[in-house]
């Protein structure tokens, strides 16, 4: 059983200046929470127990937050985790390494929400019971919404039983709508593929491109379509876009998404 979650919540947040130059964009409001305690509401409400948000100096605002919060939340333990510089998600997940303790762990990006009836972590979390892997949600995102998911890429992939589907690669089609998503079931192992071997020579991250394509002839790869609809937050537009779709959500479900 899956139980440790590690949020990367390091970065500058450039795309959404100027907001994001007084307040990090994970602190953001989204309803009555700020943006991140919404992915936090969805781990809880899948039976994670343990959460590990990786910050850099400079964003303490997000730690202090929790620390506040935490008798909110009785049944998680929060850990904090910090990034000297924001490269990559890559380098994001090695810095809880010990945090991870060599047991499969979920990784969370905290401006990718979803709105279901069953939480995107607890729809993967059932899917990874099928087979032992790196599971990669996906997501089937409206042609008109495609813009606002600068992030997300296809996957090459052929269906299995049972409705999951095994990844052979990262698709360059810019016109597929089906993309991977913000929640990752990832087997520790996995972090040997992110490290400064894998970094990029141009923008200096860890890239996740080549750590997934070095993945995919080492570990089984496998991902499922999630039930709901997807919401990308972690732009401008998408945080405007988005915002009414939320809020009518929110409207009916209460002060959280789940």
């Amino acid at each position: 059983m899956i139980e440790e979650a590690v949020i990367p919540a390091a970065g500058y947040g450039l795309r959404m200046e100027p907001l994001t130059q007084a307040i990090p964009k994970e602190m953001l409001p989204l309803g009555h929470l700020p943006l991140i305690e919404h992915t936090i509401i969805e781990l809880v409400s899948s039976n994670i127990k343990k959460i590990c948000i990786v910050i850099r100096k400079g964003k303490e605002m997000i730690k202090e937050y929790f620390e506040r919060r935490h008798p909110l939340y009785k049944k998680v333990e929060f850990y904090f985790a910090y990034q000297q510089l924001p490269l990559g998600l890559g380098d994001a997940i090695r810095k809880a390494k010990d945090f991870i303790e060599g047991a499969p762990f979920l990784m969370a990006i905290p401006d990718q929400l979803f709105l279901s009836k069953v939480p995107a972590t607890q729809q993967l979390l059932d899917a990874c019971k099928e087979k032992e892997g790196i599971w990669n949600s996906m997501v089937k995102i409206p042609k008109k919404e495609i813009s606002f998911f600068k992030g997300s890429r296809p996957f090459k992939y052929r269906k299995k039983n049972r409705g999951y589907y095994v990844i052979e690669d990262i698709s360059m089609d810019e016109t597929s709508l089906i993309r991977g998503f913000g929640r990752t079931v990832f087997l520790p192992e996995a972090l040997e593929y992110m490290t400064e071997e894998y970094r990029n020579d141009r923008t200096g991250e860890v890239d996740f491109l080549k750590t997934f394509r070095a993945l995919k002839n080492k570990l089984p790869l496998y991902g499922m379509i999630l039930n709901g609809r997807p919401c990308d937050v972690g732009t401008l537009e998408g945080y405007y876009y988005f915002q009414p779709i939320i809020h009518k959500y929110l409207h009916t479900k209460g002060k959280s998404l789940w």
